[in-house]
């Protein structure tokens, strides 16, 4: 069997709607010219629709014509390589999931542990992927990522209160256990600004009345992080060096 037939064989194995690039197709690794090519003489026929150079989806047809890959599914495919998870949904379109804000994001930032940065747009639905802080994205620790970028920007969210955001970010910090606690704090000292780890100390010191010793000496103790909202935040500027930069 040839490369082209193997290709042909592969897509028409697929499920309608699947997203796919080059180096999905198994033959890829050995005979990446002969994959490419098989591609671009047969997508016709077999009915794929191109999103961008090398990526591309299995179309169906319905009563209105032909369907695009589902929002979930087209997110799925850049958060996932070869059924792992490398990377997440972050920025706007986090804070409206998490319903921080009634702001509905006119694209999808992904955070990977992948270098390559990427764009694509499907339906209306814009996704631009970024590298993310820590590289050792996975199922199990994408809410605690999650937590730590919302946390990050806190006081940037687009028609937020802080305060309101902060008592649903509460929310969720006191659902986790104490193994999830330990690991934000780890992943906060090897891969986020020293701004994002002293609005974490405060913030368990607000609202889990526990103080991290390993966030504070994580941070200089010369230095000072701005933050426009200490009001309600324990020790915020005596122990994590938060100052106040309202005019």
């Amino acid at each position: 069997m040839n490369v082209t037939q193997t290709v042909s064989q592969q897509i028409e194995r697929m499920k309608p709607g699947k997203l796919f690039s080059y180096q999905d197709i198994s033959s890829y690794a050995e005979h990446s010219d002969a994959v490419v090519k098989a591609i671009s003489r047969n997508s016709q026929k077999l009915g794929l629709v191109k999103i961008k150079k090398g990526l591309f989806y299995k179309s169906e047809v319905g009563r209105f014509g032909p369907m695009a890959p589902k929002s979930s599914d087209v997110i799925h495919y850049f958060t996932s390589n070869k059924q792992r998870t490398v990377g997440y949904v972050t920025g706007p379109a986090l804070y409206y999931q998490w319903g921080l804000t009634t702001q509905i994001p006119a694209e999808v930032n992904i955070a990977r542990s992948i270098v390559k940065r990427e764009k694509a747009e499907l339906s209306g639905l814009r996704i631009i992927t970024t590298p993310s802080r820590y590289k050792k994205v996975s199922k199990n620790n994408i809410q605690v990522l999650q937590f730590l970028d919302v946390l990050k920007n806190i006081d940037r969210i687009p028609d937020a209160e802080i305060e309101e955001v902060a008592s649903k970010l509460a929310l969720r910090l006191k659902s986790l256990s104490s193994d999830k606690i330990k690991e934000m704090e780890n992943i906060a000292v090897e891969a986020y600004t020293e701004r994002t780890k002293a609005l974490l100390g405060s913030f368990l010191e607000t609202y889990l009345d526990y103080f991290s010793e390993k966030l504070h000496k994580s941070l200089n103790p010369t230095s000072k992080y701005s933050f426009s909202y200490l009001d309600k935040w324990k020790n915020a500027g005596s122990h994590w060096h938060l100052t106040c930069n309202k005019k």
